[in-house]
């Protein structure tokens, strides 16, 4: 059996109902024993968590959400968020980064119909090079950096059609930075493509992926 003990945190309540939704399909599987507490914060703060309490921390995509570009010294944040991170850890403890280098960040398909909201989520998210330095001054040691070529929406990123949906939409931050004009221009770019050039869009967006990774 696999047990596991999970504390999952979220400013978005919503978040948090579907990590407790995951939390009971382990729970009934047989050969998993989750304990799983969900907590609503924001890594914009100090953690409610003691020195030394977690072996792993798992952080998915949040870059672009916790950068201020507003300012100088826009990834303050993600700096006191590191520390954060060290301080909770465990001696020898791992820390888990999921994010996009901006390379990827160009390579996904729909991005590129997207300009200048790509350009402002690349002004969000650090590069690798830039998140080693945030790692070191955080007093973490002994990275390894992994491509993966598995898109984060699954299949359903091949699912050309889809990005005209809500839902879809819901799963990527650059649909929040858009513009209108922007947006309307890059629905009628990509429905055009679809439409009539569908197999050299196909290629372009698998050739993109293989060449960079997704994250």
């Amino acid at each position: 059996a696999v047990v596991s003990t999970q504390s999952t945190g979220d400013v978005n309540e919503g978040m948090l109902f579907h990590a407790r939704k995951k939390a009971a399909a382990l729970r009934a599987a047989e050969s998993v024993t989750a304990d799983v507490t969900t907590l609503a914060g924001s890594l914009l703060e100090s953690l409610p968590f003691g020195d030394n309490v977690f072996d792993v921390i798992i952080l998915n995509q949040v870059f672009p959400h916790i950068s201020d570009v507003r300012v100088f010294n826009k990834t303050k944040f993600i700096s006191a968020m590191m520390v954060e991170f060290s301080r909770c850890l465990k001696p020898g403890g791992l820390l888990s980064i999921n994010t996009c280098t901006h390379d990827q960040i160009s390579a996904v398909w729909y991005n590129n119909a997207m300009p200048e909201a790509c350009e402002e989520i690349k002004q969000r998210t650090p590069d690798i090079d830039e998140i080693k330095v945030l790692l070191e001054s955080s007093g973490f040691t002994d990275f390894s950096f992994t491509k993966d070529n598995e898109p984060l929406l699954g299949e359903n990123y091949w699912r050309y059609e889809l990005c005209f949906t809500e839902g879809y939409r819901s799963g990527d931050a650059i649909w929040s930075l858009v513009r209108d004009e922007e947006y309307a221009k890059a629905l009628m770019s990509m429905k055009y493509g679809l439409r009539e050039e569908r197999e050299t869009f196909d290629n372009i967006a698998h050739n993109a992926v293989e060449g960079t990774g997704h994250s």
